[in-house]
């Protein structure tokens, strides 16, 4: 065994010598000796280790989002009360009671990751954070997953859409459905066709005859308005129950929509109810008409959502192109009101985290609402990050020509034009965080100046130009000319400043890959340019009246400024202007057709940029016969007395 050691040691130090040799005391020989034994009876046993063996794969998170994360108290009535009146609590209580209670057994069930052994999996911090089920869940590959743009005529196209989301979710496991509604005044109809409209999705889904399936469907219902209310608080598999309570929804008159909050009480609702031995899907449906009074909640809901695996989707209208406001024709349907057509002002925008629209009155088709062809925002942004879809319901969606008022469908934005959903699948929006919008946009020059410029063009709207002037004598006439030059005077600063902002991310302009914002810088400086030509024209021909015209007819008695393509009294300065605002505005046409920015550079080629004088005859020296006398026929007393009391109008800023 001692020359077995002196061997070991001369191979592993490559010296001749060992300790061993010469005058080594004889207890360093023993005790070497004695660890090379130890050491081999401890190797005895030990088995090599099996790469394929389980272990459990570490990965890095965020924090989680707890449960009452975001919603004060005061917001959510209980299951057992209502935010509603009296007689609206009834109506709650017996949606409420007439749902079926599933009891689940609450077992936690503990997933086992296969993975190599000893690997350490750490996810990428800047990807979306996940829950348990999301990889699974999420990553199905349907077409329109995430989409915010889905176009329909009504809200019988979005719910038979929806009818084929739910039956892929039954494919892969047991569903749960929130449906959550909004009780606004004009969301009031809606809700009864959506209500007939799922009694016949259930029957096709095979759910209403409890047809034999491997997955069930179970069902909660939300109401908001001012407060969000539990409807249906129990997952049920009836579904008469369902359509039942959402059709008893009552009318919340307040104006107010607590869209996001909302949808937060239901996914936290969910989180619970999904909880049993097996796994179970959860589809968050909602349907409103508005962006929602809650939206700072918005980046929080999602984040809920999508860490617990859920799909949010919306059924709601198109955001108005470059506006938070649109015109809503409402039309009375309580006959306790009067039922004249009125226009509300209601906030269904903008379709972007910030504006990328140069807001230019240089027409009326330059100043129309149309389709921005995707949902609002928030809302929008909601249903890309947790793979949901937004659906755009507008009854005039397949018109094929320019909306008139009278055309607008009742309950319906004024949206003049509208377009097609699949050229605007290009046009998306950015759906980031604003930290990473922010990144993008100080990246870029051009990006960065067209979002300045339509945060100024917000700010300060452009005014039409006075164009008639009537000649009651020369001091009148060049006092009126006098003041249409010092309204343009005040002008022609926020042109040239617009116009400044957007010059200067010009060098950037080719750098731009994204079709949307080519299409909205390009679209924003050509406007801000030919804004600028006209200004300038229009400044140039009041300089020439007061410099004293004559009337070739003596009949005339009033200048009218009518537009006209030759600038040439502008000068060179101007004309070389003018070339590039048409070179710009073209681009956009023959690039993105189909498209709102093409839709509003066509608008303006058809505008000349320059100004002709015309005289005509207005009659303003004439004087007026008041006409004097009469009162017309007046109704009778009795007749007065016969006619009912007119029925009030209802307050359109709460709907």
């Amino acid at each position: 065994m001692l020359e077995s050691a002196k061997r070991w040691w001369q191979e592993q130090t490559g010296e001749e010598e060992t300790l061993l040799d010469g005058d080594t005391p004889a207890w360093a020989v023993s005790l070497v000796i004695h660890v090379v034994v130890l050491m081999a009876l401890a190797l005895i046993g030990v088995q090599k280790i099996d790469p394929q063996s389980k272990a459990i794969a570490i990965l890095a998170s965020v924090a989680p989002i707890e449960d009452d994360f975001l919603i004060p108290p005061e917001m959510v009535v209980a299951a057992e009360e209502s935010s509603a009146a009296a007689s609206d609590a009834e109506n709650l209580e017996i949606a409420t009671a007439v749902a079926p209670e599933i009891s689940d057994d609450p077992l936690v069930t503990v997933d086992v990751v296969e993975g190599l052994a000893g690997e350490i999996a750490v996810a990428p911090l800047d990807l979306p954070p996940t829950g348990a089920e999301l990889g699974a869940f999420l990553q199905t590959g349907r077409i329109g997953e995430g989409d915010t743009g889905v176009g329909t005529a009504g809200t019988g196209g979005a719910v038979d859409r929806l009818t084929l989301e739910i039956a892929a979710s039954l494919q892969q496991r047991t569903t749960v459905v929130c449906w959550v509604f909004d009780q606004s005044v004009s969301l009031a109809g809606q809700r009864r066709e959506i209500a007939r409209r799922l009694s016949r999705v259930f029957e096709e889904l095979g759910l209403a005859t409890r047809e034999s399936h491997s997955n069930e469907l179970l069902n909660l219902v939300y109401a908001y308005g001012q407060k969000v209310t539990p409807v249906i608080t129990e997952p049920t598999q009836e579904t008469a129950p369902v359509v039942a309570a959402i059709d008893s929804i009552p009318v919340d008159e307040s104006g107010v929509e607590m869209t996001f909050t909302a949808i937060a009480e239901a996914a936290k609702k969910a989180k619970q109810v999904r909880v049993s031995a097996a796994k179970r899907n959860v589809m968050i449906i909602a349907f409103t008409d508005e962006v929602g009074n809650d939206q700072q909640y918005a980046d929080q809901v999602a984040a809920f959502c999508r860490t617990q695996a859920m799909r949010v989707y919306v059924v709601g209208v198109p955001a108005p192109f470059g506006m938070r406001e649109v015109r809503m024709k409402f039309k009375e349907f309580d006959p306790k009101y009067d039922d004249d057509v009125q226009w509300a002002v209601v906030e269904q925008g903008p379709e972007s985290l910030y504006p990328e629209v140069v807001r230019v009155r240089s027409g009326r088709e330059s100043d129309e609402a149309i389709d921005s062809g995707f949902g609002p925002f928030s809302l929008s942004k909601l249903c890309a990050e947790t793979g949901g879809i937004y659906f755009c319901v507008h009854a005039n969606r397949n018109a094929a020509q320019r909306v008139t008022d009278r055309e607008v469908a009742d309950m319906a934005s004024g949206l003049r034009y509208f377009f097609d959903p699949e050229v605007m699948r290009a046009y998306r929006p950015d759906y980031q965080a604003a930290l990473k919008i922010d990144q993008l946009l100080a990246g870029n020059g051009a990006m960065k100046a067209l979002v300045e410029a339509a945060k100024s063009s917000e700010v300060a709207p452009m005014d039409s130009p006075v164009l008639e002037f009537p000649r009651r004598d020369d001091g009148a006439l060049a006092q009126l000319l006098g003041d249409a030059q010092k309204k343009a005077a005040v002008l022609q600063p926020k042109i040239d400043a617009l116009y400044g902002i957007l010059a200067v991310g010009l060098p950037d302009r080719d750098k731009v890959k994204e079709k949307r914002w080519q299409a909205g810088y390009d679209l924003a400086l050509g406007r801000v340019i030919t804004l600028k030509v006209r200004t300038d024209a229009y400044n140039i021909m009041l300089a020439q009246a007061k410099a004293g015209m004559k009337f070739k007819d003596p009949k005339s008695d009033t200048w009218r400024l009518e537009v006209d393509d030759d600038i040439a009294a502008a000068g060179s300065q101007t004309e070389k202007l003018a070339s590039q605002a048409r070179t710009l505005l073209t681009r956009v046409v023959d690039e993105h057709p189909g498209t709102p920015w093409a839709h509003y550079a066509a608008a303006e080629l058809r505008q000349p940029l320059g100004y002709r004088w015309e005289e005509a005859h207005t009659g303003v020296n004439e004087k007026k016969n008041d006409g004097g006398g009469g009162g017309g026929n007046r109704p009778r007393d009795d007749m007065r007395r016969t006619l009912a009391p007119p029925k009030p109008k209802r307050d359109v800023k709460k709907l």
